[in-house]
């Protein structure tokens, strides 16, 4: 909001623009002519001019300073992008399916996050980290992973181990990204009444995260064939997650899922699009962000 003025001031001289990165002081601060005697060591320091001089000394190595600082950050993110981009790869197996649906799972975890309200700065993340939140699976047998029948108790004790596996092997590392990566894995199997897995989480008690990638992973799994199931078509899946709204899934993730629903096709498209990318270990481009930006 634009401050109020209070009367009408009167004709002033236009300002002289104040250059940050300049060693030199406006016109008109310009020292004072030193007497032309008496005038000691002191009294030159003490001079108008030398302030302004060393302000604009700490401006300018501020602004270098932050600026360093900025291409340090920006670095330190895409490598932390292109470590996860690595970790997809590897837990896709060089199954291209598995990458698209890491990516789709991503996209549509970052719609949600937005139609929840949350920050796009965080969206932007939880593309990432909801793109491997089956990471632990490396750690199942690929043999119980494609078992098309039941599985039995011990196959069945190998699956639940997988989001804790996860977790593990995400939150070796430190940084906000992998954090939130680890955080996703650990608990996108959690259910709103508690009877989720490894934790027996209950509602608000699950992570944000968690609960919206639970959301999308259920909606893309459900639309894809696997080993032990035929693809469901979108009705049906939209059905059956909302009979689970309240007792699999958190209620409001299940009606932004709804808002979601329109730009599934569009989320597909651009997965498969750019699932050749991903084969290379390359970071993905912020693609949800153009579906976001069309609601």
């Amino acid at each position: 909001m634009s401050p109020r003025t209070h009367g009408s001031p009167g004709p002033l001289a236009a300002p002289e623009p104040i250059e940050l990165g300049e060693d030199s002081v406006p016109a008109g601060t310009a020292s004072p002519a030193a007497p032309a005697t008496g005038c000691d060591d002191s009294t030159r320091a003490r001079r108008s001019g030398d302030p302004y001089r060393q302000m604009y000394r700490v401006m300018r190595d501020l602004r270098t300073v932050v600026t360093e600082r900025n291409r340090g950050r920006e670095t330190m993110r895409r490598l932390q992008r292109e470590s996860i981009a690595r970790l997809a790869l590897a837990a896709a197996r060089g199954r291209r399916e598995a990458l698209e649906h890491g990516l789709r799972v991503g996209a549509i975890a970052a719609l949600l996050g937005h139609a929840l309200g949350a920050s796009p700065a965080w969206c932007d993340e939880l593309f990432d980290a909801a793109r491997v939140h089956d990471i632990g699976q490396l750690a199942v047998p690929e043999s119980i992973l494609a078992k098309p029948g039941r599985l039995d108790p011990q196959e069945w004790a190998a699956i639940r181990r997988h989001p804790i596996d996860g977790a593990r092997m995400l939150g070796a590392a430190s940084d906000a990204l992998h954090t939130l990566a680890a955080e996703v894995a650990l608990n996108h199997h959690e259910k709103w009444d508690g009877s989720g897995y490894p934790a027996g989480r209950e509602g608000s008690n699950i992570p944000l995260c968690g609960r919206i990638v639970a959301v999308a992973d259920f909606v893309d799994a459900l639309g894809t064939r696997a080993s032990y199931r035929t693809a469901l078509d979108e009705a049906a899946i939209f059905t059956l997650l909302d009979l689970a709204a309240g007792m699999q899934f958190d209620p409001a993730v299940v009606s932004a899922m709804h808002q979601v629903r329109p730009r599934l096709p569009r989320v597909h498209e651009l997965a498969a699009r750019h699932a050749a990318q991903a084969t290379t270990g390359t970071p993905a481009p912020l693609w949800w962000r153009e579906l976001a930006s069309a609601a």
